[in-house]
């Protein structure tokens, strides 16, 4: 049975070439590697390296491709490769003008239980750019998020834009937490402020309850974590 995702540890479509594998591990291996970040990168690094060795080789791939069909149940579908923020078009309008809702959620303020918790899914995020308190053998996990949809909008299909958080440092102190010797009150002393980015997936129609669609985070700078959206029909929402 499949452990762990090597398409989405690598960032890859399932369908990718082996020329677009062979360059996000090359991308990722000088990310992680040991020697540039230490022991901390160790474990992110094998699994990296596992997820190589087993999709740059065509007999290994279509084992695990096998077994990884097995792994669910439900309906599984990988977001294609798109841009996480949709760009202008040469008209002037926003490409993918057909949203889903008009509304665009957002992870922190919309969703009300997180697995781990508040806090600790914050911090998880935060590591991503400050690279302090890193854990030993941290690996890449799903961000789990119930989408709930009606029926007219499962059978519509559509844009499903979410705002994930992301940090950047913070302008008052130039990320370093403190200014003239005090505790930035701006970014709370973290050096950091939080704002937020677009990803967009696009949902087929006639989408099934239960279907999953999985997509890579590594163009917002989050590498622990790849998003995984559960799909949920009901008629009461």
């Amino acid at each position: 049975m499949v452990q762990r995702d090597h398409y989405i540890i690598l960032g890859v479509s399932p369908t990718a070439p082996t020329r677009s594998i062979q360059s996000a591990f090359r991308t990722l291996a000088k990310q992680y590697h040991p020697d540039r970040v230490g022991s901390q990168g160790t474990s992110a690094f094998q699994d990296i390296a596992e997820a190589y060795e087993v999709l740059s080789n065509p007999e290994r791939r279509a084992v695990y491709d096998s077994q990884r069909r097995l792994m669910e149940p439900a309906e599984r579908s990988w977001a294609p490769p798109e841009p996480l923020i949709p760009e202008p078009s040469s008209h002037g309008q926003r490409l993918w003008d057909d949203p889903l809702r008009p509304e665009q959620p957002s992870l922190f303020h919309d969703f009300m239980t997180f697995q781990p918790s508040f806090e600790a899914l914050r911090a998880r995020m935060l590591r991503n750019f400050t690279g302090a308190s890193v854990p030993k053998g941290e690996r890449v996990e799903s961000l789990n998020v119930e989408v709930v949809l009606s029926p007219d909008e499962a059978r519509r299909g559509g844009i499903l834009r979410l705002g994930i958080p992301v940090f950047v440092p913070c302008p008052r102190c130039a990320g370093t937490g403190h200014v003239w010797g005090v505790g930035c009150l701006a970014c709370m002393g973290e050096g950091m402020r939080e704002q937020e980015q677009t990803v967009a997936v696009r949902l087929p129609p006639q989408v099934q309850h239960g279907a999953i669609f999985e997509r890579s985070l590594h163009g917002l700078g989050l590498h622990n974590f790849y998003l995984r959206l559960h799909i949920a029909i009901t008629a009461w929402r």
